[in-house]
């Protein structure tokens, strides 16, 4: 749980759901700790209820604090602090009713959060209790240490050692998780020995915990480390044997002087392409599964256009957002932008027509959108289904894969729409 500064130097922070006490033996030692604990908590925007009792009533507590924090008397005007006597607290139905005071306290705390406080900040003054009295109120005490364990609480109980018993010391610390008292003039913390124990062991365990998750930390960076070599080595083996097909098919291009067979080589060189920048857009990025679709399209349509050598007739603008896909995705949406963006190149644009392709890239709430369209003559047959088209059916196919609609439009130009979930 967070911690919080108690305000006193014996003590330093605490978590919330602190519930410890102090032994005083006058009205010097309580305003010695209780000042500096409530000027904490106000300071570091927390509620503060403090009830008093003799030997430090209301207007002692308040001209002390004032004297430590002079805006206290806005703060209590805003409600930030209650300074109220035990009577009126504790005593409201004329005895000590515990639940009842427990549940006050609650209520207390959760209104103070409610409000945008960090939490409560508490003390209550014993000094009215009666001797006789004690052993209900050390109920109350324990119920108070199980009910605030788990709150955004931070608990003092003052208690004055001359209206003590031996015996009744001895409760008090086992109802609390540690006390304070004065040593030699400087306050000192005295724990329950079964306490301090289970409170060292838990630091041992703490600091043994904290060396396995370090301990494991440096495991799984080193793991991921090594994966994202791994992946970046596969990249690098996988765009290194696409460059070589890709060499091959070039060198067959170069010693053909057939055009349908030249036509062939070209259509599956700009595949190879299309999957091969995948690996060169993942292997000069830190993100080694994700492909930043905007450079990958400007580099693949760039590469097509040189590939038809028509970059002097036909320009390609793309406009893409800064989206990024998964590797499968980016893929397909490549292959499927190498069909269309060809497709165009072929047909669109006949004796040496000039013309312009819009490839277009967007991502939104999840979904993603590819946009080809073309200015040029348009689709020779204006009956024909797009799917049964032999030119076109790989994009169909492809489409499937992603899970995309595929919609088409012909006047003017050609315009074909997919949209499928980013993934």
């Amino acid at each position: 749980m967070t911690r919080t500064p108690s305000g006193i130097r014996a003590v330093g922070d605490l978590p919330w759901g602190t519930h410890f006490c102090q032994f005083y033996e006058d009205r010097n030692d309580l305003a010695d700790a209780l000042v500096p604990f409530f000027k904490a908590g106000l300071e570091n925007n927390e509620r503060c209820l403090w009830v008093t009792s003799e030997p430090f009533g209301r207007e002692d507590a308040r001209d002390s604090l004032r004297a430590a924090v002079p805006d206290l008397d806005r703060r209590e005007a805003r409600g930030q602090i209650e300074i109220i006597d035990f009577q009126n607290w504790y005593l409201r139905s004329g005895n000590l009713d515990a639940d009842e005071t427990v549940s006050q306290w609650l209520g207390r705390a959760h209104s103070a959060v409610g409000e945008g406080y960090s939490g409560l900040r508490l003390t209550g003054n014993t000094f009215w209790l009666e001797c006789d009295g004690f052993d209900e109120f050390a109920d109350y005490e324990n119920k108070v240490n199980r009910e605030f364990s788990s709150q955004p609480i931070l608990a003092l109980c003052s208690y004055c050692l001359g209206r003590c018993r031996p015996t009744d010391v001895l409760e008090v610390v086992r109802n609390h998780q540690f006390a304070l008292t004065r040593r030699r003039g400087s306050w000192e913390v005295i724990e329950d020995a079964s306490l301090k124990q289970a409170r060292s062991e838990l630091e041992s365990l703490n600091s043994e915990l904290e060396r396995r998750v370090l301990d494991r930390t440096i495991e799984l960076e080193r793991a991921l480390t090594d994966k994202s070599e791994l992946f970046r080595e596969v990249h690098h083996r996988v765009r290194n044997n696409l460059q070589i097909i890709s060499s091959l098919i070039r060198m067959r291009l170069r010693q053909t002087h057939s055009d349908d067979v030249r036509e062939g080589y070209t259509d599956i060189l700009g595949r190879v392409d299309a999957i091969a920048l995948v690996h060169d857009a993942l292997y000069a990025s830190d993100e080694l599964i994700r492909v930043p679709v905007s450079n990958y399209l400007r580099k693949l349509c760039d590469s097509l256009v040189q590939l038809r050598g028509r970059e002097d007739k036909v320009s390609i603008r793309l406009e893409a957002e800064d989206a990024d896909i998964s590797l499968d995705k980016a893929v397909t949406v490549g292959l499927i932008t190498t069909e269309l963006v060809t497709n165009a190149l072929k047909h669109a644009f006949p004796n040496g027509m000039k013309g312009e392709i819009l490839v277009d890239f967007t991502c939104k709430n999840g979904e993603c959108t590819l946009v080809v369209s073309d200015d040029g003559v348009g689709l020779a047959s204006r009956q024909s289904n797009f799917r049964s088209r032999s030119g076109l059916r790989l994009v169909s196919s492809l489409a499937l894969q992603l899970g995309a609609e595929l919609s088409e439009a012909r006047e003017p130009g050609t315009t074909v729409c997919l949209q499928f979930p980013q993934g």
